[in-house]
């Protein structure tokens, strides 16, 4: 194995724990987040019948769609590599292309979560 070749391989194991790690991370921060709302939101805001909670709600299913998105982006990435190794390579490239959108989707669902409890906290306080 040549130099380049020993460089390239090491780059990609370091992207695909990158990868690994970054899917862990955005499934603790969701489902964290998710949690926390929920058990906390009564000791930072007090909640009454007047008060408007459709930010709150929005935030609840933001979270929730994150971890949906990233559960089924795991699938799909299965679905990609099986794919792949029965030589099927434009359908693994249409469930890598899958994959890519639920991660994106989970993403963006968590940071919109994230910006709406601030919102609606700093509403509510």
């Amino acid at each position: 194995m040549t130099e380049e070749e020993k460089y390239s391989d090491k780059v990609q194991k370091d992207r695909d724990y990158s990868s690994d790690l970054f899917d862990k991370q955005l499934v603790y921060l969701s489902a964290g987040a998710l949690v926390l709302t929920i058990g906390f939101v009564k000791d930072l805001v007090v909640i009454t019948d007047e008060t408007n909670t459709i930010l709150l709600i929005i935030s609840w299913i933001s979270f929730t769609l994150s971890l949906i998105a990233m559960l089924l982006s795991h699938r799909s990435s299965v679905y990609s590599m099986d794919y792949e190794l029965d030589g099927k390579s434009k359908k693994s490239d249409d469930w890598d292309l899958i994959t890519k959108f639920l991660n994106w989707v989970s993403t963006l669902s968590l940071i919109i979560g994230i910006i709406l409890f601030i919102i609606f906290i700093s509403k509510n306080i």
